[in-house]
């Protein structure tokens, strides 16, 4: 049996938890309308802030990583430790410092600890000083992950968050749990979600450190593996003897005190005591109480051991000091525990606080603990008295609704909570209200860059369209099945909660997403042609997304007689790149079933290639030397504000063919289709420039390109100078692999990431002023980007995906666009353009899609040149 964790007066919830979000149901929603919450779904991405300070943190820590795998499976676990984060030789110090205070100068220890109690100012100090310090050094660590949940089981790293939340907006939700019995005030901070104690009697403990925080009681955060279990059968695992009274010795992961001392004392009480002792890294004592020589029936000494909970399970009695992990451990698996001479500061504070739950007996000194294991060989009524007290608060806490409860406040949707009667149904449900960050998440400067270009008419918004197949009873997905998948997706997706801020620029983070305000219906006729379907494409990238809420939005095109429909999602650019967005997407999508899904598994550390100062020069003169783009009459168009999508798929084979005929990379054999199907479309236009080149950004990833990563802009940059007039697919392939090839071995793309990356360390105004003078006309004519993607079938609400075909944004005097994504079987084109170049959209996909279907054709042309240069 479980119950809900107790909330702040200690008292654990025996109710059922029902909210609006949980039952579908939004006040004021129109009929037949829901709002699911997605609590199925759960974090996509959980953070674990630990640390290596003894063992008990990154006990605590391996106990929610397993707890997080078994709620969430397809959850992806990220541990951090917060002392290596915040500098070289900081947690090699700390330690040293740590264990110098509890074996040489307990009174200092107990000093510092009294002092946190006695002067609040002096605890709001230490934790401002420490939070700020980690905090600033966490920052980056979530950026780079992007979790939409955060646990902490370190008091330093709880500070950082909390710094984090008070001073940079952290929307994520964030939790602690106190890996001691007894929590001190370095552990408990309100501006965190939840603060999770161990026991009842820890609560008012806890607010008294922090008067007002949110408390609640959760089981021992341990992994599963402690646990009652058969005595007879691990004593027969551990070769212990079954009639002896076993005794296991833990002092936490240094072995603090005089173990020689206690095991004496403890075989002193009786011929019946067999002591087994875990001296964890003090290899020392260990090997001074093998050198007894003692019977393996009468002593045990062992090392740092994996058998943990073995032993515990074997033994009748825990005797540890600390009353940290060892003890939490001995409580899962139903160990009675006695505390001898505990360590000063929290050790003290947790015999003391274990003694007052019932769960532990206090022996102070050894002659005590001699005494009072004698007496147990003769009457073990207190081991049961202390066990059947234990068994009674694990029956009563699990750790996993804990996080449950964690996971689900952000799922409620913010129109309820901002209500006063939202506010009443939240506390009632056991829920606590939204605390609002008072400040935006810092933007990093590469994706700040591209809120900086968005100028007038230019929305920095990319995305996708999908073609999506008829569902099998053969009828098409309706608004309604994508709105609710769309609405159980985005709620563990962070990039799909946050808001664009412009002043101070930055992210919020919403707790949710109502996706029945952010993807919008238009139905077609039966008799509708395609011609329909891309006006409708085009009137939504025309229309800008509002600036107060999350930063995407979706299009449902419906009606098609055949039951095909078509499904557009955008979102803002400072959001991620084409990787990023694709990653994102792809989470909104269904895998065939035993797909592996290798593209989503974090891409593998590769070895880091230096690049010397002198070739970065270089790349930066070659940048320098290429010059002003080529000036095309493309390029002088005024930009109306207004757009043209239009969407061709084809084989991937036929790209296949083309690079193999040519020698030459997908992406190379891509760039010349393009420059084909551009020549093609723009030249009879007359909007290109006779004999000049057309210049296209060709965005470079500077990471694998997987779909791991759901956020950021993390890629670099050639500029290709794409062939144009009368050529051949061959040379004009040719042409383009030896163009990018050369760039890319002068540095181009690695020189433009650090251009950016130097750019980004200007103040927000200069960032800003580079940003709009180097994003434009000047410098390039058009963009091109090519990604790979989902490597097997996908479905969405359902219906499968035919089709994938990226949407690129435009930018200043930059009026088109393309992108393409290879997906399984099928390369999906997506080519944008402003309604003021005046093309027609029947024309620009005859061209695409006469320029990529030939390129079967070409392929079994001789790798020699057909054509004159135009």
């Amino acid at each position: 049996m479980s119950h809900p964790p107790a909330r702040s007066n200690g008292r654990a919830h025996t109710g059922s938890r029902t909210t609006a979000a949980q039952t579908g149901a939004e006040p004021g929603a129109e009929p037949g309308r829901r709002i699911d919450a997605g609590l199925g779904e759960g974090p996509h991405r959980v953070l674990v802030v630990s640390a290596d300070m003894g063992g008990g943190h990154n006990s605590t820590a391996c106990a929610l990583e397993e707890a997080v795998r078994r709620l969430w499976p397809g959850s992806e676990c990220h541990r951090v430790d917060t002392l290596d984060v915040m500098g070289p030789g900081v947690g090699r110090a700390f330690r040293s410092i740590y264990v110098s205070n509890v074996e040489r100068t307990p009174w200092l220890y107990e000093f510092f600890y009294a002092s946190e109690w006695r002067h609040r100012w002096f605890a709001q100090a230490s934790k401002r000083f420490t939070g700020s310090w980690a905090g600033r050094r966490l920052r980056t660590e979530i950026d780079r992950f992007e979790p939409d949940l955060v646990l902490s089981t370190y008091p330093l790293g709880s500070s950082g968050l909390a710094w984090l939340r008070r001073h940079r907006g952290l929307g994520a939700r964030t939790g602690c749990w106190v890996s001691d019995f007894a929590p001190h005030p370095f552990w408990i901070y309100p501006e965190l979600d939840a603060n999770f104690v161990v026991h009842e009697t820890a609560v008012a403990l806890a607010q008294l450190a922090e008067p007002g925080v949110q408390v609640e009681v959760c089981a021992p955060p341990v992994v599963r593996a402690f646990a009652p279990g058969d005595k007879a059968q691990a004593r027969r695992a551990m070769d212990l003897p079954a009639d002896a009274f076993v005794v296991l010795v833990s002092c936490g992961s240094y072995s603090f005190g005089d173990a020689d001392a206690t095991v004496a004392a403890l075989l002193g009480a009786s011929d019946k005591v067999c002591v087994v002792v875990a001296c964890g890294r003090n290899e020392q004592t260990r090997v001074r109480l093998e050198r007894l020589g003692l019977p393996r029936e009468r002593l045990l000494p062992l090392g740092w051991t994996d058998q943990m909970p073995t032993l515990m399970r074997a033994a009748d009695l825990l005797v540890t000091n600390a009353g940290g992990a060892t003890a939490l451990e001995g409580m899962a698996s139903a160990l009675p525990v006695v505390t001898t001479s505990p360590i000063a500061a929290h050790g003290v504070a947790n015999a003391n606080l274990m003694v007052v739950a019932g769960l532990t007996d206090l022996c102070p000194d050894l002659p005590m603990l001699q005494s009072y294991v004698r007496s147990l060989i003769e009457d073990r009524a207190p081991l049961g008295k202390l066990r059947a007290a234990t068994l009674r608060h694990l029956e009563r806490y699990d750790l996993e609704s804990g996080l449950r409860a964690l996971a689900a406040l952000r799922t409620a949707p913010p129109t309820i909570l901002s209500t006063r009667q939202g506010a009443l149904a939240a506390r009632q449900a056991g829920l606590a209200e939204e605390p609002r960050p008072t400040r935006p998440w810092p933007m990093r400067p590469a994706d700040a860059f591209f809120a900086h270009v968005e100028t007038g008419p230019f929305a920095q918004e990319l995305g996708a369209v999908l073609e999506l197949a008829p569902l099998p009873n053969g009828r098409a997905v309706t608004a309604t099945e994508i709105r609710r998948t769309m609405q159980a997706r985005t709620g563990g997706l962070p990039p799909m909660r946050r808001v664009l801020l412009r002043r101070p620029l930055g992210w919020l983070m919403r707790d949710s997403v109502d996706a029945w305000r952010h993807v919008e219906e238009h139905e077609v006729g039966p008799r509708a042609d395609e011609e329909e379907v891309g006006g409708a494409l085009g009137d939504f990238w025309s229309a800008t997304m509002p600036a107060d809420a999350p930063a995407w939005r979706g299009l449902h095109v419906a009606g098609h007689a055949d039951g095909r429909s078509t499904f557009a999602v955008k979102l803002h650019h400072a959001q991620g790149d084409g990787i990023s967005a694709l990653g994102l997407l792809d989470r909104l999508l269904d895998p065939s079933p035993g797909d592996r899904l290798s593209e989503r598994r974090p891409a593998a550390r590769q070895r880091t290639t230096r690049v010397g100062a002198g070739q970065v020069l270089r790349g930066v003169g070659r940048l320098a030397g290429r010059g002003l783009a080529p000036r095309h009459p493309l390029n002088q168009v005024s930009a109306t504000g207004q757009r043209d999508l239009v969407t061709v798929a084809v084989p991937w084979q036929r790209i296949r063919d083309l690079a193999t005929a040519c020698g030459a990379q997908p992406h190379e054999a891509i760039l010349a289709l393009v420059a084909d199907a551009l020549d093609r479309l723009l030249r009879p236009a007359g909007l290109l420039a006779p004999g000049q080149p057309l210049r296209a950004m060709f965005p470079v990833a500077l990471r694998p390109p997987k779909l791991d990563r759901i956020s950021g802009n993390w890629t670099g940059a050639l500029a290709v100078d794409l062939p144009t007039g009368p050529l051949g697919l061959v040379q004009r392939t040719e042409r383009v692999r030896a163009g990018t090839r050369l760039h890319a071995r002068q540095g181009e793309v690695t020189a433009s990431a650090m251009v950016m990356w130097a750019a980004g360390q200007l103040p927000r105004p200069l960032h800003r002023g580079f940003a709009r003078a180097t994003y434009n006309r000047n410098f390039f004519n058009t963009i091109v980007s090519y990604m790979p993607g989902a490597r097997g079938p996908r479905t969405f609400a359902g219906a499968d995906v035919r089709a994938v075909c990226p949407v690129l944004p435009l930018t200043s005097g930059v009026p088109l666009t393309v992108g393409v994504v290879g997906s399984g079987a099928v390369a999906g084109v997506g080519v944008l353009l402003d309604r003021g170049l005046g093309l027609e959209r029947v024309v620009v996909k005859d061209a695409f899609r006469t320029s990529f279907m030939a390129a079967a054709e070409t392929s079994v042309e001789p790798s020699v040149a057909v054509g004159a240069p135009g």
